[in-house]
């Protein structure tokens, strides 16, 4: 296959959209209004403010033991259980989370730690209409 220069063109701006997106997502989160909201078996068990300087580890009881939910700097992350409470350990594998629409879900508990709030970014690359 031979290389047009009209194939060069699309596949530059194909990879300068994308490295333009990786970019942004890889800024660090506004530290405007953001809330972590800790929710279990759908209720609403902690509401806590995010902000750069927030440093905190949250015990959260669940069935059968508890979960421990780690914030630094306004980023957050759910330590790792024992096999009996959580037996793939999927929701301390997401690692850390700090944008609005964030989420770490832990399915064997119904524990779901989500973050909401206002972010700019997020609505330039949403796409949502008004």
């Amino acid at each position: 296959m031979k290389w047009r220069k009209g194939d060069l063109i699309v596949v530059l701006a194909v990879l300068l959209v994308a490295l333009s997106l990786f970019a942004i997502k890889a800024l660090p989160a506004a530290a405007g209004d953001r809330v972590l909201l800790v929710t279990l078996d759908g209720n609403l068990v902690e509401e806590l403010a995010l902000a750069v300087d927030h440093n905190e580890t949250v015990t959260v009881p669940i069935p059968g033991g508890e979960a421990v939910i780690e914030i630094v700097d306004g980023k957050v992350r759910m330590l790792p259980m024992s096999k009996e409470l959580c037996p793939q350990a999927i929701c301390s594998h997401v690692g850390w989370i700090e944008r609005p629409g964030d989420a770490i879900v832990c399915l064997p508990n119904r524990l779901i730690l989500t973050i909401e709030g206002n972010d700019t970014t997020a609505e330039i690359l949403d796409g949502k209409t008004q």
